[in-house]
């Protein structure tokens, strides 16, 4: 969008009209100065041709190149949502990641595990158990974490 913009103003600038008014003055002695104020003594007031109109063929180059720049806009925006989506699945990595390997760190370190049991009371693990629930806590580091 910030290339379309630039390229606009350039282009308008080329097709404004000359407003300003062009002093031409003759002092004494016959030398000839242009300015945009008059002076004193002999000045005359210059209008300087209108700017020709723009051709078929310069609207159809500019046509175009709005048209490439509209596609480069929605091209550039595309890109911007990818990555915005590429980060976010990221960082939803990385939090599972961390979870996985906390979770990892726990079940490690504990002597025993339980289970909550239907009834809400807990029934500890056993070993088996215990070890299902530890080859699992690896699993997930393992495919969480790169």
């Amino acid at each position: 969008m910030r290339y379309g913009l630039t390229l606009f103003i350039l282009l308008s600038l080329v097709y404004l009209p000359a407003v300003a008014e062009i002093y031409k003055c003759t002092d004494s002695s016959g030398a000839v100065q242009y300015g945009d104020k008059p002076c004193t003594g002999n000045s005359t007031v210059i209008t300087p041709a209108a700017v020709p109109g723009v051709d078929a063929h310069v609207a159809e180059r500019r046509q175009r190149a709005d048209k490439l720049l509209r596609a480069y806009d929605e091209e550039h925006a595309e890109e911007q949502r990818t990555q915005a989506e590429a980060e976010a699945a990221l960082q939803m990595r990385r939090q599972k990641c961390t979870r996985a390997r906390d979770w990892l760190a726990r079940v490690t370190m504990a002597s025993t595990l339980y289970r909550v049991a239907e009834d809400g009371s807990h029934v500890n693990l056993d070993d088996a158990e215990h070890a299902a629930a530890l080859a699992k806590a690896e699993a997930d580091v393992a495919h969480w974490c790169d």
